[in-house]
């Protein structure tokens, strides 16, 4: 179902009819695309204010133009569904596309991007490869996560995980568990119910596994941290290792005062002078107009929020330069064989590539590659009293822990000419006993 969001769609039609009238000009309404997924509203939600705060500000150096959204809800399931949904976006003109994808529409929304040059700005899981026309948002987690595991000096542990983000961290684990002789447990648990969850908590137990790293998408990770309560595996003694970049975000209440050791990573600092600020507004909206808005913002969130700040960034400087960014002749069918991709798509995402600014999630800044660079996460273990910050990581100082300032550092290698002797992966069928 598409969604004009509320007088924008009036807005619309205005910029279009200015951009049949001036040649050249940069516009004073920008187009700019939405594609959101189910179990989104958050997200939208933060995309909304971040566009309205944009358009409302009262400052006309950082606001010499409107951004007007054209936004689709897809369903991912549905192939056709997300085709004619970035289709739909395409033939309105718009110069960039926000949008969130899942494992069933990353691979048709990236290679459209690519075939037409449309760059996509996306908070979700990081692409692997060097996809062209693609902008993530979302840092990795890869070098926190294996730092904190040196730190920990762990060498046997189980490693739950889904593949709704692909395989980059399961990658990771396997190719450092071959340097250093870990034991690691590998377990995909996408298919789980609760009552698995359990049994394999349980078995797990048996085999006196005591030390997680679990890699799930935010409602399996809720699902299966609560059946860990159930079934008395929060308690002194265990170590569960998150590794997503919300740790605020997790409902920890019940793992408080069991005893058992959790620890994770934090993107968004809310002491922060800029989230403080956005916090302000962001508890003043209302609740039955921006769902999701009762609670604050998910990293994801936040992710999304960041996103419509780099693509502004992006058209101010395509702006000051005066490149002209018209999509007229463009706006055509994006299923022609050949693709007829756009002439200033390449300008497009060469000026969002060269964003660096100051965001809800930090320094945002990417490679030639359109990947998070120079990226800073805090690094949060829960105690009695709740999540308490341990110590920070980035780029540069790597793993830095608060009580005894160590820099721990992580670098690897490939796992050419190596033999994983005792790292093992295990199915369903492996692991749940009868």
């Amino acid at each position: 179902m598409r969604i004009i969001l509320f007088s924008w769609q009036f807005l619309g039609v205005l910029s279009a009819l200015y951009l049949g009238l001036a040649t050249g000009a940069f516009p004073s309404s920008v187009q700019i695309g939405g594609l959101f997924i189910r179990n989104t509203d958050q997200e939208y939600t933060a995309f909304r204010l971040a566009i309205f705060l944009h358009n409302t500000s009262p400052n006309a150096t950082e606001a010499p133009f409107n951004l007007v959204p054209h936004v689709d809800n897809i369903e991912t399931a549905n192939s056709f569904a997300v085709t004619n949904a970035f289709c739909s976006q395409y033939s309105r003109g718009v110069f960039a596309i926000f949008g969130l994808y899942d494992k069933r529409s990353v691979n048709t929304l990236t290679s459209f991007c690519g075939a037409l040059h449309i760059s996509l700005v996306t908070p979700s899981f990081p692409t692997e490869g060097e996809g062209q026309f693609t902008l993530q948002l979302r840092p990795s987690i890869r070098g926190a996560l294996l730092s904190l595991l040196d730190h920990y000096d762990w060498n046997r542990f189980v490693f739950l995980y889904d593949t709704d983000r692909g395989y980059a961290i399961l990658q990771a684990i396997m190719e450092k568990a071959g340097q250093n002789a870990w034991q690691v447990s590998a377990i995909c648990v996408e298919s789980f119910n609760d009552a698995a969850y359990r049994r394999l908590l349980e078995d797990l137990d048996r085999r006196q596994e005591r030390k997680y790293v679990i890699d799930l998408e935010p409602e399996r990770l809720q699902s299966i941290l609560e059946q860990a309560v159930s079934v008395g595996k929060h308690v002194k003694g265990y170590h569960y290792i998150i590794a997503n970049l919300g740790f605020k975000d997790i409902s920890l209440e019940r793992f408080m005062h069991g005893g058992a050791n959790v620890t994770g990573f934090q993107l968004v600092d809310f002491s922060k002078p800029i989230v403080i600020k956005l916090m302000q507004r962001w508890n003043k909206l209302d609740q039955r107009e921006y769902p999701g808005s009762e609670s604050p913002p998910k990293y994801t969130s936040s992710l999304t929020y960041d996103g419509v700040l780099v693509m502004a960034e992006a058209f101010r400087t395509l702006r000051r330069q005066k490149i002209d960014i018209s999509r007229r002749g463009n706006a055509g069918d994006c299923l022609a064989n050949p693709a007829a991709p756009w002439n200033q798509g390449i300008d497009m995402e060469r000026a969002l590539k060269q964003v660096r600014i100051q965001g809800l999630t930090g320094n945002i800044q990417f490679d030639h590659y359109g990947r998070r660079v120079n990226y800073s996460m805090d690094v949060f273990e829960l105690k009695s009293n709740g999540p308490r910050k341990i110590g920070y990581w980035n780029d540069l100082d790597r793993l830095v822990l608060e009580q005894d300032g160590n820099g721990l550092s992580n670098d690897s290698s490939g796992m050419e000419n190596r033999t994983v002797v005792v790292t093992t992966i295990m199915c369903l069928t492996q692991i749940i006993s009868t």
